[in-house]
């Protein structure tokens, strides 16, 4: 029962969060009031549909891969389809554009919650070979996301470099993940613990890849460090 409510309430915060972010990006569209308030109220509408949904079905087990189509697997696809999409969209690309990078960046704390892979590993219910990358590559994204997040912030000179490293370091470690777990047909990932593959894990994937497109088109502006300031002062 700690398991369930720790997954739900975890789930719940970071995905307000994520809202939150999309909220800042909208309120920087152009045009009408209207537009914007139509953004934000489906946006919004939207995410809560979208968790509701994923944590009854879970919790009424369809997330299975015992059948055709593996359904673990078919909402991970499907949702990432769906985000690169929305990419179609001018107004969904201003919205993306307009929210700060170190929010992408440190949002991605909650990606520590893959240490309950490690925990179930230790207790005997999940295989070594999935659990043990899949856990650490977690936890070590969500405790360097406030870190690299700082550091872009404060505008630090080799901020970007790190922040595009990180990204697509920490994408690599997902699609590690999901290959692994194919390969041993998803042992061992039931409900709570199924929320993180078939919920958290695209949601992660693809703010890493919108904080990505973002570094690599230099469309996100830095803070300048108080450090910068001062040499610029003394220049």
């Amino acid at each position: 029962m700690t398991l369930v409510v720790l997954q739900i309430a975890a789930q719940s915060i970071s995905s307000t969060l994520h809202w939150l972010g999309v909220y800042f990006g909208i309120r920087a569209l152009d045009g009408s009031k209207t537009r914007k308030s139509v953004w934000v109220a489906g946006s919004a509408i939207f995410a809560m549909a979208w968790l509701l949904v994923i944590l009854l079905l879970a919790a009424n087990d369809f997330f299975r891969d015992d059948v055709t189509p593996p359904r673990i697997s078919l909402a991970l696809a499907l949702t990432l389809l769906f985000g690169y999409l929305l990419l179609l969209s001018r107004d969904f690309r201003a919205i993306i554009a307009a929210i700060p990078q170190h929010w992408l960046i440190g949002i991605q704390v909650f990606r520590v919650l893959g240490a309950v892979f490690l925990i179930r590993w230790w207790q005997g219910e999940m295989p070594a070979v999935f659990a043990i990358p899949a856990g650490i590559g977690d936890t070590l994204t969500g405790l360097f996301a406030p870190l690299v997040a700082y550091w872009w912030y404060t505008g630090k000179p080799y901020a970007r470099t790190v922040a595009i490293v990180w990204n697509l370091f920490e994408m690599a470690d997902l699609v590690d993940a999901v290959l692994i777990a194919r390969s041993i047909n998803d042992a061992g990932i039931v409900f709570p613990v199924v929320i993180i593959p078939v919920y958290g894990v695209p949601r992660g994937f693809l703010i890493h890849s919108y904080s990505l497109i973002g570094l690599l088109r230099r469309t996100s502006k830095q803070q300048v460090s108080a450090n910068a300031v001062e040499v610029r002062a003394g220049t």
